[in-house]
């Protein structure tokens, strides 16, 4: 036995010419989040996705799909021919639990103009006859029970319940960004906030570990699998911070946190240009920290030739950790794990200048050092439940249409 469900977008049928591409990608989201399942049926009609699939596997898809962007609401839906008996008979079958006396309403929307009856005209008749054959009674404001009737150029679709989805915009359409990601709470929220925007992230990560396997047997792994559940498969770039480490010993550790991030900004602006990817994106949130102040920002930012994209930017710290539950990845970062962001200053500075910060940059060799790391880095690819890690120097050895081949495959659509 089959079940079929309806899948609507919002702010997709704005994009005018450009809906078409849209809608493909929200389409290769249903199908990626529903992979495993048995021989599920996608397919577009009258503006609405539709998903028809066995009647067991019906509630693992409703819960999949609360993890798609793009999606604004779906819903298990009882299909009828546009007769209105065959209306009315599907939507008595629905309500065929109630009891006498329960309160409902009829809420329907004719979006074939053939169909001989009007929006509010198939409503009111439908609410008639269901009173007549059920006993129910009409609350058009506070309702027991919606019963949702939409009537389509080849079906009517009959249902009760619409469940919210996350909205935004389908990961991978707005394109790729190199995601600066940390083991605390504020960079995983950032990762799925950049998704929501139509994003797909390629994260990079600078370890404090001896060696990069290390931080695979780490949280670092599950904060990307469960960032996974919303953007499929992913890459992750890992570089050592111990060359940065011995090459800035002689710096005033009141200058540390700061200077890092400039080079943190620098090695992500080369690897972003080499990835293929359009922006940098972070976790940082204006005064949450010394580093984040906007003078020092503006620090950190100085020189740039790549965008750096802050969604966290106006979020308080309470915001941030709801958000995190609700992804999921707040209880992994809370688990133990010491990262070069863990590292903290007795008494950073609030308010650097952009001056000490380029002369610092130029006096420990930032631009060779850049490079000395990126050469030590690996990249580490996540896809199907496997990983993978090769030496990111024997990615970045081959022409620009070949890493952007591996990184970016299924940019588009992965």
């Amino acid at each position: 036995m089959s079940s079929l469900i309806v899948v609507h977008y919002g702010e997709i049928g704005t994009k005018g010419a450009n809906r078409p591409v849209f809608e493909k990608f929200l389409e290769h989201g249903v199908r990626r989040s529903l992979r495993g399942l048995e021989s599920p049926r996608v397919f577009k009609l009258d503006q609405r996705l539709f998903v028809n699939l066995d009647e067991r596997d019906a509630s693992e898809a409703m819960k999949r799909l609360s993890e798609v962007f793009g999606v604004v609401w779906y819903a298990r839906v009882e299909k009828a021919s546009l007769s209105y008996p065959e209306i009315l008979e599907t939507c008595l079958s629905v309500l065929g639990a109630r009891q006498r006396g329960d309160s409902f309403r009829v809420s329907a929307r004719r979006s074939d103009k053939s169909f001989p009856m009007g929006s509010q005209d198939l409503a009111k008749k439908l609410g008639e006859d269901i009173i007549d054959a059920l006993g129910l009674t009409v609350d058009l404001h506070n309702p027991g029970v919606t019963v949702y009737v939409d009537v389509l150029r080849d079906r009517a679709l009959v249902y009760t319940e619409r469940v919210r989805g996350l909205a935004g915009l389908p990961v991978g359409v707005s394109g790729r960004v190199l995601h600066l990601l940390s083991g605390g709470i504020d960079s995983p929220v950032a990762a799925w906030l950049m998704m929501k925007r139509g994003c797909r992230p390629t994260y990079l990560h600078f370890y404090l570990a001896p060696t990069s396997q290390a931080v695979l047997q780490s949280k670092m792994v599950d904060l990307i699998r469960t960032l996974e559940r919303f953007g499929g498969d992913s890459d992750l770039v890992l570089i050592p911070f111990a060359p940065y480490q011995l090459a800035t010993t002689d710096l005033p550790s009141e200058f540390e946190p700061v200077v890092f991030r400039r080079f943190m900004r620098m090695v992500a602006e080369r690897l972003a240009q080499r990835l293929g990817c359009s922006a940098i994106s972070t976790g940082d949130n204006l005064a949450q920290v010394a580093s984040q102040t906007l003078q020092n920002i503006v620090c950190i930012d100085s020189g740039s030739s790549v965008p750096t994209l802050r969604p966290l930017l106006g979020y308080d710290k309470d915001e941030i950790v709801r958000l995190s539950r609700l992804v999921g990845t707040y209880e992994v970062s809370l688990k133990e794990y010491k990262d070069c962001c863990a590292i903290i200053s007795r008494h950073p500075r609030t308010r650097m200048k952009v001056q000490y910060v380029d002369e610092a940059s130029a006096g420990f060799g930032f631009e060779e050092l850049a490079e000395k790391c990126i050469s030590m880095g690996d990249m580490v690819t996540m896809a199907d439940g496997r990983v993978s890690v090769k030496p990111l120097s024997e990615l970045l050895e081959k022409a620009g249409a070949g890493i952007e081949q591996h990184v970016t495959s299924s940019s588009r659509l992965r």
